[in-house]
């Protein structure tokens, strides 16, 4: 779906635009000094929202307190307050400041909530926390619906032998063999796994859900940066039999897109990217985030490479007229709503 331009007065647009009110903005230096994810950097929001992007922020006299990041988009007349495509997690970034641990986390609160209380109009919201923080008691002060997200997370610091050795026999196994029919490239062109990626779905008879068009221009400023790389697991042919993309930042590397061939032997190219990516991990000292558990045979296939179970916080709220809709798409056309986070 293509990105709206419904800025809001007083609400920052982009890190590139001023005017704003004073107490809802802060320049794009003084917001990078907050921590956060990869996702709340200004070049990855521009990026991924062709500059739509905007956030609310909080300031404790010159030091910007907080920042929320979103894009509003239009949908059947309703307004829609998400996260921007290609961006897995997002939610509030926050200093708290010096003081006691009960200080902070107060203050905290006080600046998630409002932060919330600075959001435009919406009839709909929906981002995931990155990780289980106190933040998500503020969205429920604030009426918010928060129900959990599962991810799998390894922690790649140690030497590739301990990773290695801690894996479950199975999944070793099915690298050995991997090993032997695929080699591992890194891919420059962004229009290489958009095709593959389609392609792959349409033989499903499926279609994404997303637009892909800030697609190459994310894929150019992530290498830019040296924080992404798409991989291949090829035949000896030179055929693709899976790729993903990876993005890091702040201490953690992202298993953000996968995609694969249905091909007759492939029995573990997905597990070699896997373990290709860890290694990498491994070298730059990162977290490796396998981002997003849906199902207990998802939970069953990243369990192999020893990941330990993370919690995420998904925050949602909407109004009447737009959950009316949602029950009446169900039931009339019987499939599930669409308002989901979902992990490609």
């Amino acid at each position: 779906m293509a990105l709206d331009d419904l800025s809001v007065p007083g609400v920052k647009p982009s890190s590139a635009q001023e005017g704003c009110e004073p107490a809802r903005s802060a320049s794009a230096a003084a917001a990078s000094d907050l921590p956060g994810t990869i996702f709340h950097e200004h070049w990855w929001l521009n990026a991924a929202t062709n500059g739509l992007f905007q956030e609310v922020t909080v300031k404790s006299g010159d030091r910007t307190a907080g920042r929320l990041p979103f894009v509003l988009t239009k949908k059947m007349g309703f307004t829609i307050c998400r996260m921007p495509p290609f961006t897995h997690v997002l939610g509030p970034v926050v200093d708290a400041g010096a003081g006691k641990p009960q200080t902070q986390l107060l203050k905290r609160l006080s600046i998630t909530r409002e932060l919330i209380d600075l959001l435009p109009r919406f009839d709909n919201f929906l981002q995931a926390l990155e990780s289980a923080t106190i933040d998500g008691l503020a969205f429920q002060d604030r009426a918010f619906q928060v129900t959990p997200q599962y991810t799998f997370e390894i922690d790649c610091r140690d030497g590739t032998d301990a990773l290695w050795a801690a894996m479950h026999f199975k999944t070793r196994q099915h690298i050995r063999r991997a090993e032997e029919k695929f080699s591992v490239t890194t891919i420059e062109d962004p229009a290489e796994f958009i095709q593959f990626y389609l392609s792959n779905l349409a033989k499903k008879g499926l279609s994404s859900s997303f637009d892909w068009s800030p697609f190459p221009t994310l894929f150019a400023e992530s290498r830019a940066r040296d924080s992404g790389e798409i991989l291949s697991a090829k035949w000896p042919d030179g055929r693709h039999a899976a790729m993903v993309y990876l993005v890091w930042g702040h201490g953690r590397m992202y298993y953000l897109l996968s995609t694969r061939a249905k091909d007759t032997g492939d029995n573990g190219s997905v597990n070699l990217l896997i373990w290709s990516a860890m290694k990498r991990a491994n070298l730059r000292g990162l977290h490796f985030d396998l981002d997003g558990v849906s199902t207990s045979g998802t939970a069953r296939f990243l369990s192999g490479f020893n990941g330990s179970p993370k919690l995420r916080i998904v925050a949602r709220k909407a109004n009447f007229a737009f959950n009316a809709m949602q029950i009446a798409k169900r039931q009339l056309l019987g499939f599930q709503s669409g308002d989901t986070i979902s992990f490609t």
